[in-house]
């Protein structure tokens, strides 16, 4: 089956280090975390606010690190054709489509499970200039310990997550992660 083996993003690997993830490696322009079932790679070569996937077939498992990271929750593709989009990633990936969700305001929703990752298409809201991974969300442990030990100006407060019993916090700008990041328990 295949997995989503890694996620590129461009940008510095210190806020991710800082943050607590399991530092790997670091080569050149290259540092690689743990997400445990996914590898976060960071590449200074890349802007930031770039992310894009590397699928295998084989899964990637690794250390929770200080963060207590669980694995990744969801990937956010965005697009402006949820058919065509949802139609290549199960091109890519061999997972259907499992449901598509009105979310209200012109937004819709489709979903795939990659392995044991959501991945989630996203129509709506502002046009995009090609289908691209746009952001990601990792469990967590223990979501407020991670929240107190960023503060505030790095990590939003948790809020309710659409899924039910679930909560959210996202990393705000000044966190320095340059792509869309949230944090989610499991409870």
């Amino acid at each position: 089956m295949t997995s989503i083996a890694a996620l590129v993003v461009g940008g510095s690997p210190d806020p991710w280090e800082a943050l607590g993830f399991a530092q790997l490696s670091s080569e050149g322009e290259r540092t690689s975390f743990s997400l445990v079932d996914v590898e976060l790679v960071v590449d200074t070569s890349l802007a930031a606010g770039s992310v894009d996937w590397r699928l295998s077939d084989t899964a990637f498992a690794g250390p929770a690190g200080a963060i207590g990271c669980l694995g990744v929750d969801h990937v956010v593709w965005r697009t402006n054709d949820l058919d065509a989009t949802c139609d290549e990633i199960t091109r890519l990936t061999g997972a259907p489509r499992k449901r598509v969700r009105d979310a209200g305001g012109g937004v819709t929703q489709g979903f795939h499970r990659v392995d044991n990752v959501i991945v989630e298409v996203v129509v709506g809201g502002a046009e995009v200039v090609a289908p691209h991974v746009w952001g990601f969300v990792v469990n967590v442990a223990d979501l407020d310990a991670v929240c107190t030990f960023a503060g505030p100006d790095v990590i939003g407060a948790p809020k309710p997550a659409t899924q039910v019993g679930r909560r959210i916090a996202t990393a705000r700008s000044l966190a320095g992660l340059g792509v869309p990041f949230a944090l989610m328990d499991v409870q």
